[in-house]
């Protein structure tokens, strides 16, 4: 059938298939706790106040993270940077099992630590990305890669909140931590059936982001845009779980309906990866934001089960379409700027780094304006960062493929000059 063939320009290369695969086993691991971290918090504390600071200081240590972190990345290679991070993250989950209640003593360390941890693997990750895909096929590759983490997100969620539900008090918190920490150190052994990319630039050119946007104003608009898409994401880490276990207290409950949200995304995840084309970057990025503010109006007639499920499935459809169709968007960019793909790392390095600042302000906004589950100003927080979305599609302004500049990589340290 004409629906399941696929050109051969589009067609996705061995390394591709495999860092596909190992980010599958990673997210998987993820999955299994990271709605449950925020939830083990509540049950400890019943504070909005310590579950916004845990996520506030785990996303401006992954900003600062990915910033000190690049350098290291450029010099060392993203791969090191890759590993590196899975394996922090399962040193996190360790942490976890040893400390279990006194997390709450702790909470700020184990924030930064993940914080860490999830800077050096995003950075490595999405370095991987760019590498292994081309904007031919990069489209098809981000859908899967959706689909892949939608697909172990779905079942993940499910399993760890019947083990936590059939477990008395806080064990099942345990084991699931524990099963994640597993998860983490597979992906660590897998990761290294990726191929080292031999690289012999490895100056770090951070330095000349001023001179680049002077060149290509209209890049400074792109990365403002991830500014822009960061900001509700901080607040939907961990309100709408809570917002869930508030109404109804049963952790299975909160897992089966994160299935619920997840099939929603694999769905249009897998529809957009076979029908999106990156000449339609701007229409995605409007669909998407337009459903994702009219998904958030139903939590304005009450907060209750019906408006919060609706919500999330409903911003479930539009958020990959948004996710994907940015990261294709961005990645161009490399292809444009002067230094093109030497300014690789740096690229992701500034889309991590100024996303989670967003996320952060999000969560600052949403503490100074609900400190405890207020049925009154949450709806109107959640509605107006939604709506800041619509800023994107304006941002998102493509920009021509130009000659390359020539530039004097060799020449950095005696005054190098774009």
């Amino acid at each position: 059938m004409k629906l399941f063939q696929v050109s051969k320009e589009k067609r996705l290369s061995e390394q591709a298939v495999i860092t596909l695969v190992n980010q599958s086993i990673f997210q998987f691991g993820n999955s299994l706790s990271l709605i449950f971290i925020n939830l083990y918090l509540w049950r400890l504390t019943n504070s909005l106040l310590i579950n916004g600071l845990f996520n506030l200081i785990a996303l401006l240590s992954q900003a600062c993270g990915t910033m000190l972190m690049g350098k290291f990345s450029k010099q060392k290679g993203r791969l090191t940077a890759y590993r590196f991070g899975i394996f922090l993250t399962a040193f996190f989950y360790l942490c976890i099992i040893i400390a279990q209640e006194s997390i709450v003593q702790y909470f700020y360390l184990f924030a930064l630590l993940k914080g860490i941890s999830q800077a050096a693997y995003w950075l490595g990750y999405f370095t991987l990305v760019h590498e292994v895909s081309n904007n031919l096929n990069r489209h098809r590759y981000l859908g899967w890669n959706q689909i892949t983490m939608a697909s172990a997100n779905l079942i993940g969620p499910a399993i760890a909140g019947y083990i936590i539900s059939i477990n008395s008090e806080l064990s099942g918190y345990i084991i699931v931590f524990s099963l994640a920490f597993i998860m983490f150190l597979i992906a660590t052994l897998n990761s290294f059936r990726i191929k080292k990319e031999t690289s012999h630039h490895k100056e770090y050119y951070m330095k000349f982001l001023p001179l680049i946007i002077k060149k290509k104003p209209k890049f400074f608009n792109a990365l403002l845009g991830w500014f822009i898409i960061g900001f509700p994401q901080g607040i939907l880490m961990y309100i709408p779980p809570i917002l869930l276990y508030n109404i109804l207290p049963n952790e299975g409950f909160v897992g089966y309906m994160n299935v619920i949200f997840l099939a929603a995304s694999i769905l249009a995840s897998y529809v957009f990866a076979r029908m999106a084309n990156i000449d339609s970057t701007r229409k995605y990025l409007l669909v998407a934001a337009v459903g994702m503010t009219v998904s958030s109006v139903f939590l304005m007639w009450e907060i209750a089960i019906w408006s919060v499920v609706l919500f999330m499935s409903f911003s479930s459809l539009f958020k990959p379409i948004q996710a994907n169709t940015y990261a294709a968007y961005f990645f161009k960019w490399i292809d444009v700027i002067p230094l093109q793909e030497n300014f690789r790392v740096e690229s992701v390095v500034l889309r991590e780094a100024i996303i989670n600042v967003g996320r952060g302000l999000g969560i600052v906004v949403f503490m100074i304006f609900s400190q405890e589950i207020n049925t009154t100003t949450i709806p109107w927080i959640i509605v107006t960062v939604m709506a800041l979305q619509l800023l994107i599609p304006y941002l998102a302004k493509e920009e021509k493929k130009e000659q390359p500049i020539t530039v004097q990589l060799d020449a950095t340290k005696k005054g190098a000059s774009l």
